[in-house]
C-alpha cells in the first residue's frame, strides 16, 4: 500500500524522524569509515611490500598470501561497528537486554556483508593484472611495471581507496542501520501480536532517486517487501535489490499502527507482555 506522507508544502509531519534517522547515519557512517579506511590502508601497504620487490618484476600472486589478514580485518569491522549499527533498533524497541544477537536474520546478514566486503582482494588483484598487462604489452621495463603496481596499490596516489572507504562505509551504514530495524519491527510483532506496518521515508533533497522519492510513504505490513523501482526490497538499502535501488542510498523506514500516523521506531516495547 502506498500514500504520500508530505507533499513537500507546509510543516513536514516526518520531519523529528527525518532528523533523528540522519543523526543516526552520520554517526554510524564515521565510525565504519574511520574502521574500512584504516583496515584497508593498513592491508594496501603491507601488501604493496610483498608484491613489489626490489630490482624484480612484481609479483602479482604474492598478494594471494595476503588474503587472510583481509579476512581478519573485515570480521573486526564486522563484530565491531557493523554489529553496534544492528542493534541500534532493537535496543530502543525492546531494550538493551534483549538478546538480538542470536536471532537468525543478523547471523545471515553479517554473513552477507562478509561476502562483500571479502572480495576486495580479488578486485585489486584484477587491477593490478591489468596494468601489467599493459605494460608489458608497451614494452614496458622493470621499473615502469613496478610503478604501475605502486600506483594501484598507494594509498595517497589518487583518491580511489578513500573513496571506496566512503562508499562502503555509505552502503554498509544505511543497509546495517536498516536491516536491524526491519528485524527489530518484526521481533516487536513477534514479542506483541501486534499487526504492524513499515513505512518508506525518503531522505527530502535533490540527491535522493526518483524511484526512492516515489517511494515516500509506502507502508506495508512488517514482514512483506516494498515495491521501489518495480524491485522488491525488504529496507532501504536491502543488499538483495539490485545496485542501482541500493549503493548509498539514504533513505529509513518508521513503525507504524495500520491507519495511523505516530511513528513507533523509538517506543519501549517490553518483551512478553
Amino acid at each position: 500500500m502506498s500514500a504520500g506522507v508530505w507533499d513537500g508544502r507546509g510543516r513536514d509531519p516526518w520531519l523529528p524522524a527525518r532528523l533523528a534517522a540522519r543523526t543516526d547515519a552520520a554517526q554510524v557512517e564515521r565510525d565504519i569509515r574511520e574502521a574500512v579506511w584504516a583496515a584497508l590502508s593498513k592491508w594496501l601497504v603491507q601488501t604493496a611490500r610483498v608484491v613489489l620487490r626490489a630490482d624484480a618484476r612484481p609479483d602479482l600472486d604474492a598478494l594471494w598470501a595476503r588474503v587472510p589478514a583481509w579476512h581478519e580485518a573485515v570480521d573486526l569491522i564486522l563484530q565491531g561497528e557493523i554489529y553496534k549499527a544492528l542493534g541500534l533498533a532493537f535496543e530502543r524497541l525492546l531494550g538493551a537486554d534483549y538478546p538480538w544477537s542470536q536471532r537468525v536474520f543478523v547471523a545471515r546478514y553479517l554473513a552477507e556483508v562478509r561476502n562483500r566486503l571479502v572480495r576486495v582482494p580479488d578486485e585489486i588483484y584484477d587491477l593490478m593484472a591489468a596494468q601489467i598487462s599493459q605494460g608489458v604489452n608497451l614494452g614496458d621495463s622493470i621499473p615502469k611495471l613496478a610503478a604501475r603496481v605502486d600506483i594501484i596499490l598507494s594509498t595517497s596516489a589518487s583518491e580511489r581507496w578513500p573513496n571506496r572507504a566512503t562508499v562502503i562505509a555509505r552502503t554498509e551504514t544505511i543497509g546495517a542501520l536498516n536491516a536491524g530495524r526491519s528485524d527489530a519491527f518484526s521481533a516487536v510483532a513477534q514479542e506483541t501480536g501486534e499487526k504492524l506496518e513499515k513505512l518508506w521515508l525518503a531522505t527530502d533533497d535533490s540527491r535522493t532517486r526518483t524511484t526512492h522519492r516515489q517511494a515516500e510513504g509506502q507502508r506495508v505490513p512488517v514482514g512483506q517487501r516494498f515495491n521501489v523501482g518495480g524491485f522488491e526490497l525488504d529496507f532501504p538499502g536491502d543488499p538483495s535489490g539490485p545496485a542501482q535501488e541500493v549503493i548509498q542510498c539514504r533513505c529509513t523506514m518508521l513503525l507504524v499502527e495500520p491507519g495511523e500516523q505516530t511513528d513507533l521506531s523509538n517506543r519501549q516495547f517490553r518483551p512478553g507482555r
